[in-house]
């Protein structure tokens, strides 16, 4: 028999206790939450800005809005080949060549012997009767002078070389050139290139018959480097320039404004006698001959034409690439303060002061952007911040995206694929390019202010009979 084991003592009665603030029971979640409800608006990232603070991201905000209009702009003016589709084939070079009508003088600006010999046989071999070139060089460049003149031999009765005055102290050397050479030129029509220019041999002819179609004052024809791989600024030039000359240059014609160029540019004789030709002491003599002949009420088209687009030489390096753009910058500034864009209808006119003013707006869009960004992640500002300086990031993104289409376009007009390099080099060349850009604004805007004081003194008397408000020597041509 055994006995029973014995009790163990009893322990304390527990008492279990409510928390002082209660939690109210939430099923099937992990966790509890360690704090109100209401407090959460408290953890938002502007919930203790400060008014200075805010007035800080409402100045980020406008910034940004205002770089995305100008980001957009340019855009929308690049995909005009795009909304205006029907109208960027051959609608002006369409049809059989009409007979001869006119008679061409070619003007070559000659200052450095480099492809001069070929832009001088091409435009010789031109298949048009009546063409005859004019090669305007220095005396004192014994080099260039030798090629003209051999060209000249080559060509007889249709390549004459003109002996052009020295340069020093134009602000235009090609200007200089071609006022210097104006004096040799009879009736008919002028045509302008560039040595290392080379020109369809169909070129004149077509142009032709454009003008006997249109009844037009001028003619400006696309012109652009050839897309190629080397060397690394090379696929980015090329790109721009066929951008503008395919699609930005008619979204403005659109607007009845046409920035003219130095290059592959046909006028007529009686306005640019009627109009004192160029003006030697614009860097761009084109830019400032178009707004003056659409003052004037000229009639100017834009042919473009993939098969017949004139090949430019490409910039034989970094320096001239920047002396190039310098020199556009610095056109368009003293365009802008000659002033006579205001008298162009109101259309025209918003469009002159965008292409005029475009080199400084991109330069800004470029330093406001990278400035935004760095200075808010180095001080270490929210996410959304952050995040609203990275927004105009985005146009550029799509703008790439656009220049890797527009280069295997750009190369299928010269009858080949784009590589992989050039694609690579579209894209990776825009940040140093903007760069060269940059360099190029800062040295145009320091070249005017450093002249500033003498234009603003008093101009001398202008023999341009729009500014001086009279014709010189001939009657106002007829306008088309």
């Amino acid at each position: 028999m055994t006995s029973a084991p014995p009790l163990a003592a009893p322990g304390p009665v527990l008492t279990p206790t409510l928390p002082a603030t209660p939690t109210p029971f939430a099923p099937n979640r992990d966790g509890l939450p360690t704090g109100p409800v209401e407090n959460a608006a408290a953890a938002l990232p502007w919930a203790d800005w400060s008014s200075l603070q805010w007035a800080g991201f409402l100045l980020l905000a406008v910034v940004v809005a205002l770089v995305l209009l100008v980001s957009i702009r340019r855009i929308v003016h690049r995909l005009h080949l795009v909304r205006e589709q029907e109208e960027l084939g051959h609608r002006d070079l369409d049809g059989p060549v009409l007979p001869p009508a006119h008679v061409f003088t070619a003007l070559v600006p000659a200052r450095g012997p480099a492809g001069l010999a070929v832009t001088l046989d091409l435009l010789a071999r031109q298949q048009h009767p009546d063409v005859r070139v004019l090669v305007a060089v220095d005396p004192v460049d014994t080099l260039t002078l030798d090629v003209a003149t051999s060209a000249a031999r080559r060509h007889p009765g249709r390549v004459r070389v003109v002996r052009a005055g020295s340069s020093a102290g134009r602000p235009s050397a090609v200007a200089a050139s071609l006022v210097d050479a104006l004096a040799e030129v009879g009736d008919g029509v002028v045509g302008i290139f560039a040595a290392g220019d080379r020109p369809h041999p169909r070129l004149f002819a077509l142009v032709d018959s454009v003008l006997t179609r249109t009844d037009a004052d001028a003619v400006q024809h696309a012109s652009r480097p050839a897309l190629e791989a080397a060397p690394w600024w090379a696929p980015r030039t090329a790109l721009d320039r066929w951008w503008w000359s395919r699609s930005v240059v008619r979204s403005h014609g659109r607007a009845g404004f046409v920035p003219l160029s130095d290059g592959t540019l046909f006028v007529r004789h009686s306005w640019l006698a009627w109009s004192g030709g160029w003006d030697a002491s614009c860097a761009e003599a084109g830019l400032d001959l178009g707004v003056r002949m659409t003052v004037a009420g000229a009639r100017v088209v834009i042919a473009t034409s993939p098969e017949t687009t004139t090949v430019e030489r490409s910039p034989g390096g970094l320096r001239d690439l920047a002396r190039a753009r310098s020199s556009w910058v610095r056109g368009c500034l003293q365009v802008l303060g000659h002033g006579d864009w205001r008298r162009l209808r109101p259309g025209a006119r918003r469009r002159a002061l965008g292409v005029l003013t475009e080199p400084l707006l991109d330069a800004g869009v470029t330093i406001v952007t990278a400035a935004a960004l760095v200075s808010t992640v180095l001080v270490g500002a929210p996410g959304l911040v952050i995040a609203l300086a990275a927004v105009p990031v985005l146009p550029w993104l799509l703008s790439q995206l656009l220049d890797v289409g527009g280069a295997t376009e750009a190369a299928a007009e010269q009858g080949r694929r784009a590589t992989g390099r050039e694609r690579l080099l579209v894209v990776v060349g825009s940040v140093p390019d903007r760069l060269v850009t940059l360099v190029a604004v800062a040295a145009a805007v320091g070249a005017e202010l450093a002249t500033v004081r003498s234009r603003i003194e008093g101009p001398s008397a202008s023999s341009d009979p729009i500014r001086a408000g009279r014709p010189v020597g001939v009657d106002e041509p007829a306008t088309g």
